[in-house]
């Protein structure tokens, strides 16, 4: 593993989850490379940890498609190219969303729509900071937020296996998007959300299927 990057030492007793989050975010935000090698004994040594928590988290990322650990060889930082997200990971996601937007639609209220637009605001401030990282997360957060509403957690996990692979190839490709402080980024998202407000599913399918494409 690259020595220009750390782990900071676990404290706490949730130890899967925050190894989990840790190298997830360590994935996405660019600090660890498509190929790169991650040995459970140098993640315990960073971390200052067992490498029992270290595997499960591994196994989660795994699941999610972010990690790969082929048969009698070292566990590596997974790649995603431009063809599995045009083919297969975007129509999924859509498929996803449409889902999960449709099942609560009819409960979305003030509350719901106030926050969504601290989301967007959010996302507009770490796009003009030109913050890459937080404005994966904020991104992510909105919709994230939608699926949430659902209450399903089988469903959330299934889009957060997607949607971790699609920003991750976003990541790695994020000179693709930074054009005029991400302007494109914020008018899709300030777009779906007048769109949600119209509780129209006409209206939103479009704007979300415009947006993920």
């Amino acid at each position: 593993m690259s020595s220009e990057f750390r782990f900071s030492i676990k404290k706490t007793d949730t130890l899967r989850n925050q190894i989990y989050q840790d190298i997830k975010d360590a994935v996405i935000g660019g600090q660890l490379k498509p190929g790169q090698r991650l040995r459970e004994q140098d993640l315990s040594r960073d971390m200052g940890v067992s490498r029992g928590p270290i595997r499960e988290a591994i196994l989660l990322l795994e699941r999610e498609g972010l990690l790969v650990t082929q048969t009698h060889r070292e566990t590596v930082v997974a790649n995603v190219n431009q063809e599995e997200v045009a083919v297969l990971l975007n129509p999924l996601r859509i498929l996803l969303e449409s889902f999960c937007i449709r099942k609560v639609l009819n409960q979305l209220d003030e509350d719901h729509f106030h926050n969504l637009d601290n989301i967007v605001k959010e996302l507009i401030e770490a796009c003009k900071n030109e913050d890459l990282g937080s404005v994966v997360k904020k991104d992510l957060q909105f919709h994230e937020y939608l699926v949430s509403l659902t209450g399903e957690p089988y469903l959330i996990s299934l889009w957060s296996g997607v949607s971790s692979r699609i920003v991750f190839h976003f990541m790695n490709n994020s000179h693709m998007h930074q054009q005029d402080h991400f302007a494109k980024l914020i008018q899709e998202h300030s777009e779906l959300l007048e769109a949600l407000r119209t509780k129209d599913w006409s209206c939103i399918e479009p704007v979300l299927k415009s947006h993920i494409y």
